[in-house]
């Protein structure tokens, strides 16, 4: 018999080496490395806008803001008109609404004016069947604020529709990075009114 062969069931069979599969491990996780590094790519900070002579970030940023009425009036739809208009970035991580009685919820993690200093969550109430819990997280916002989670006060932001929760954390303190937030609230606030 050849080798490399053995019999199997009454027929020579062709065997692999042990070397051959570490050869594709070895091919695999150089790939998914190289991938890995590109795709980070090489630290900068794409949610600032680039000030060019005699143009206005601003105007450009207006012309490429999104109306939530050409957005649905869903979490997917919330999410999309903050990354329109809030420059909100990166990948959603799905997030234990049922927690708080939310029927879904996502959270973001992302710098603006700074590396990944925003932690930004949203979460959309049924408001057409509320249990208990979630009655309490939007009574509870409504009149401080705040709301009580796995024995925490946070902060909380409510849409005036009732329907969606935001959690707006951003470490960088400086007056540009507190602007954001107060847009981002409102946004929030002011989706689907």
């Amino acid at each position: 018999m050849a080798p490399g062969r053995t019999v199997f069931r009454g027929r020579a069979v062709k065997v692999k080496k042990k070397a051959d599969f570490k050869m594709k491990k070895l091919w695999i996780i150089s790939v998914a490395a190289v991938l890995a590094v590109s795709l980070t790519g090489c630290g900068v900070d794409l949610s600032q806008p680039v000030a060019s002579s005699g143009t206005s970030s601003q105007a450009a940023s207006s012309a490429a803001q999104t109306s939530d009425t050409s957005v649905p009036d869903s979490l997917a739809g919330l999410q999309k008109y903050l990354e329109a208009n809030a420059s909100v970035t990166g990948t959603p991580e799905t997030m234990r609404s049922d927690l708080i009685g939310a029927k879904s919820g996502v959270r973001y993690q992302y710098g603006h004016g700074g590396n990944n200093n925003v932690t930004l969550e949203l979460y959309e109430f049924d408001t057409g069947s509320l249990n208990e819990t979630a009655q309490k997280v939007i009574a509870d916002v409504k009149a401080t604020g705040k709301f009580t989670v796995i024995g925490q006060q946070v902060e909380g932001v409510l849409s005036r529709n009732g329907k969606y929760l935001m959690v707006y954390k951003n470490s960088a303190t400086d007056d540009a990075n507190k602007a954001y937030g107060t847009q981002v609230k409102k946004l929030v606030t002011d989706f689907k009114a």
